[in-house]
């Protein structure tokens, strides 16, 4: 049960770091509050560093967390940003495409590779597209459904 509640917590993190611009491990660990994950000081510097999530200045002058080789781009979009922008998904052959706002393709990736579905053979993320290799034969309605139930904000 402990290594499903760390992988889940580890899943949060990334997602909240790719979501938010935070400065401080107080306000990530506040924002894991609100996901349902307390946690130590000490817990989640152990996770970033697991993660390798950093810190990096940013125009404002300000350092913020960011996911691996993010450092060099400006930080995701806000929430806001992110509401207004539509989720897509298309096929080409036995490959899937999924738009997402930017700098979400990588944890999209990640979790369509961790729920090792026989469907999906592999996935390679861009920072706002994911490319999904569909194993031959699959049902592109089925396989759809499959990243909907995953990601809701897919229309």
């Amino acid at each position: 049960m402990e290594r499903q509640n760390k992988k889940k917590r580890l899943q949060t993190i990334r997602k909240i770091v790719s979501m938010s611009s935070l400065e401080s491990q107080e306000d990530l660990l506040a924002a894991l509050r609100v996901e349902g994950f307390v946690s130590t000081q000490t817990t989640l510097s152990r996770d970033l560093k697991q993660l390798r999530i950093s810190k990096v200045r940013v125009r404002n002058g300000h350092s913020i967390y960011v996911l691996p080789r993010e450092g060099q781009f400006e930080p995701t979009a806000s929430l806001e940003e992110i509401n207004r922008t539509k989720w897509q998904l298309n096929f080409s052959g036995n490959l899937m495409v999924v738009h997402t706002p930017p700098g979400h393709a990588s944890i999209v990736a990640y979790d369509v590779d961790n729920i090792r579905h026989p469907f999906f053979l592999g996935t390679v993320a861009g920072d706002d597209t994911v490319l999904v290799v569909l194993a031959e034969g699959v049902d592109r309605e089925i396989a759809g459904n499959i990243i909907r139930d995953l990601f809701p904000k897919i229309g």
